[in-house]
């Protein structure tokens, strides 16, 4: 008995996540399944083979969005390394896909459990990833060693949130620097 039919492509899966993420960075949650077949060059009938729902390829797509790699700084000095995160977290939110796609993914996390344990999920460990700067600071005696490194990083990502979210003007990061390290006591 012979196969009937063409052979799988490889290629489709790949091109398919990679249209999905693309989509959801440049347009947010306002696309549908065609947009995705036609974004990856596939027919319609390839992406619901793989995603029974478009639920389910934005979970997929959000998980590999939070899952990626965020540079560390390595500056020689917390107040350096800091500088640098919290520069690089406002850039994001000042380009206007990213701001508008932050809106409309914290929006859905309201309304959908699974969506908002992949932020939660996804978040926390982009933070752990980038605790080094902690320890490194820690090492060099610009933290204490028995700071809260949490409460430290929700500072600042609850702050660019909140301010994101609701579409208010973010600070400059020198700013924001200043008030993570000494609060708003006199430098």
């Amino acid at each position: 008995m012979s196969a009937r039919g063409r052979k799988p492509d490889p290629t489709v899966d790949h091109r398919i996540r990679q249209a999905v993420t693309g989509l959801v960075l440049s347009r947010g949650l306002d696309f549908t399944m065609d947009d995705v077949a036609a974004a990856a060059g596939v027919g319609r009938a390839s992406v619901f083979r793989r995603y029974a729902t478009k639920r389910d390829m934005l979970l997929e797509a959000l998980a590999g969005i939070m899952n990626a790699h965020v540079a560390i700084p390595d500056t020689g000095s917390f107040e350096g390394d800091l500088r640098v995160v919290v520069s690089d977290t406002l850039a994001l939110w000042h380009h206007p896909d990213v701001s508008r796609m932050a809106r409309q993914v914290f929006g859905e996390a309201g309304r959908d459990p699974a969506v908002a344990e992949i932020i939660r999920t996804g978040m926390r460990t982009r933070m752990e990833r980038s605790w080094i700067v902690y320890e490194r600071a820690i090492e060099r005696g610009e933290l204490p060693p028995n700071a809260d490194l949490w409460m430290l990083t929700d500072m600042f990502a609850g702050f660019v949130a909140y301010r994101g979210l609701l579409d208010l003007p973010l600070p400059e990061p020198e700013q924001i620097v200043q008030v993570l390290l000494h609060g708003f006591t006199p430098v």
